[in-house]
């Protein structure tokens, strides 16, 4: 092999190469342009794409705008006005790395107009694939606007790892949201071709923002977080556990105003909704952390799109905490809910009108969570129907208890009365313009739970006689691990051979159930959690298992005097409006929506 001298590398080349770190795809043109804007002091950011971005980028800001010397060193690498001193923990700004511009240049067509307050005139500078093609006087009140023709076109290669114009142009849209959520006091305007697709005006209220950017629906099913301990502050807000998405795109995290994607967000959310949103679900947020910089290293990603914690788990342990202690205080809160004829075509009767593609767009957003939780209700019901079935447990119901309107103060809910059971499975009730239907077994197990919660050591009863139970090894293992934690639930068995287990007793608050199933569930459970969960959440799950063993099931007739227990024994419970296993317990429809459906005006 013939040696090959070391030499350095070509300034072109080092900046193509900080762009393959921080140039991925037309959006991070956008972010990194945005970035510069809002460091600017910009009050107001356009930006316009078309073809995607790849084809033409321009993000356009009022903000102080550059004299012709800034302009010309500008783009050259790793030059910046951004750090004030040596020290790269003392961030106060959102660009710092001093490589985007020139990173851009490198790859695109680019061209940079901006004027400041110091000088009559302002000044146009041109590159080609970081070829300097010169600087010219134009007039240009104060700001600056970055235009970015045919992006990669210097690196070609890098154009087929780009998906399509759809996927790229949601992708620009993501970061531009993203950053007008961050940043409320700016007004943000977005242009894809000719078309305007988003316009917020300027706003001192995060919440009027939120509605703007993410909607009405997402609006009215959260509820404000406000925190702070030890210097730190959470802000923001989070959805109700039933109005939760099949993906984290509805979930936001911000440290110190800057969009970022960490883990120690996403642990603690989904810690804080654990058996609060069913499995495969996401709960929605929008989470400003307020950190001192000097605890934080903004730093530790070229894109900027990740961070690093001085003390990771301290963060963590605040932010699960405090997102508890708010679903505990409004656990009981469900998700807004609406209906649409829409929802049950094809069903005969029910003529479809066309629509406009906005109306449909809208009609779409607006009853998604209606329709979500109508699914989900009913899957659970055939769900509970395969599971294993124990002798039936006669609920403990006070029986003379009578409605009462409990106050409506957010905390509190009132479900009126019962009024007939449908399918020995939904409860319907009537509260004054809302009709209630309730899923009984999702509602007594969530009633069962907390009892639980309120209880770890429970009272054992013991069998008359010990019922063996045949298990997998891997089970038979996983017991004997957690053996200390099932004996405090009530459980107490003997461990025969790798594969058989003894049960002499089951908690006394499941009566009579089917010890093999549970042995089986609490197995399976703990299986599913693995290693890398705590302790609380491990206990949390067995718990719902030995719940949903014990609660009232699906199928079983019930008096309107035990119908009425369970809705009042509902108001008084947390985290009602969902099941141990996340999914919703009740849905309640005004007659609003009733109107709606019927076509009442």
């Amino acid at each position: 092999m013939t040696e090959t001298p070391i030499k350095l590398l070509s300034q072109n080349l080092i900046n193509q190469i900080a762009a393959g770190e921080v140039i991925e795809r037309p959006a991070s043109v956008i972010k990194e342009l945005i970035e510069n804007a809002v460091d600017a002091g910009a009050g107001e950011i356009s930006v316009k794409i078309i073809d995607a971005g790849k084809g033409f980028i321009s993000v356009s800001d009022d903000g102080c705008g550059m004299d012709r010397e800034s302009l010309e060193l500008c783009i050259l690498s790793h030059a910046t006005s951004k750090l004030s001193s040596e020290n790269l923990f003392d961030i106060h700004t959102f660009g710092f790395r001093g490589e985007a511009l020139p990173s851009i240049a490198s790859i695109s067509r680019l061209s940079i107009v901006s004027a400041n307050d110091s000088s009559s005139e302002g000044f146009t500078l041109r590159l080609e694939g970081a070829k300097n093609l010169g600087l010219s006087p134009t007039n240009r009140k104060r700001g600056t606007t970055v235009e970015v023709r045919d992006l990669f076109f210097a690196t070609p290669a890098r154009l087929k790892f780009l998906k399509s114009n759809a996927s790229e142009t949601e992708n620009c849209c993501d970061v531009f949201n993203r950053a007008a959520l961050a940043l409320p006091e700016i007004g943000f305007r977005f242009t894809d071709g000719d078309r305007e697709k988003f316009r917020y005006a300027k706003t001192d209220s995060l919440q009027k923002r939120i509605r703007d950017v993410l909607g009405e629906s997402f609006e009215k099913n959260t509820f404000e977080i406000n925190a702070e301990k030890d210097g730190m502050r959470l802000r923001g807000f989070i959805g109700v556990p039933t109005f939760n998405r099949a993906s984290s795109n509805c979930q936001y995290f911000f440290v110190n105003n800057r969009c970022v994607k960490d883990k120690h967000f996403a642990c603690a959310l989904k810690s804080a909704y654990a058996g609060l949103v069913p499995p495969g679900r996401r709960a929605a947020a929008v989470l400003f952390l307020d950190i001192p910089r000097s605890e934080v290293d903004v730093n530790a990603h070229p894109a900027k799109t990740e961070v690093r914690f001085g003390n990771s788990e301290k963060v963590r342990f605040f932010i699960s905490s405090e997102l508890k202690k708010q679903l505990s205080s409004f656990g009981a809160m469900k998700s807004t809910t609406d209906v649409s004829p829409q929802k049950f075509y094809p069903f005969p009767g029910v003529a479809k009108r066309a629509a406009s593609p906005i109306a449909r767009e809208k009609e779409t957003r607006f009853f998604s969570t209606f329709g979500r939780e109508v699914r989900t209700s009913n899957n659970f019901s055939n769900s509970t129907a395969a599971l294993p079935s124990p002798a039936p447990v006669e609920p403990e119901f006070e029986r003379d208890e009578t409605f009462r309107s409990a106050p409506d103060d957010g905390n509190e809910i009132s479900l009126g009365n019962a009024v007939c059971q449908i399918n020995n499975t939904y409860i319907v009730a009537e509260n004054g313009d809302e009709l209630i239907i309730v899923d009984q077994h999702a509602a007594a197990e969530r009633i069962a739970l907390e009892k639980l919660k309120n209880n770890l050591s429970l009272d054992s009863q013991v069998l008359l006689l010990p019922e063996i139970c045949p298990l997998r090894e891997s089970q038979v293992e996983l017991l004997e691990n957690n053996r200390d934690m099932i004996s405090k639930l009530g459980v107490v068995y003997e461990k025969l051979t790798d594969d058989l287990v003894s049960v002499r007793s089951v908690p006394a608050i499941l009566g009579v159930c089917d010890a093999k199933s549970l042995m089986s569930d609490l197995a399976d459970e703990l299986a599913a959690f693995g290693e890398s969960y705590s302790a609380e959440e491990k206990i949390h799950r067995v718990l719902a298992t030995v719940s949903c063993h014990g609660s009232l099931r699906a199928g079983k007739k019930m008096t309107p005097q035990e119908m009425n227990s369970l809705l009042r024994q509902m108001e008084k419970t947390a985290n009602i409006a969902q099941c141990c296993h996340g999914r919703p317990s009740y849905v309640a429809l005004s007659s609003k929506n009733l109107n709606k459906f019927f076509e009442r005006s």
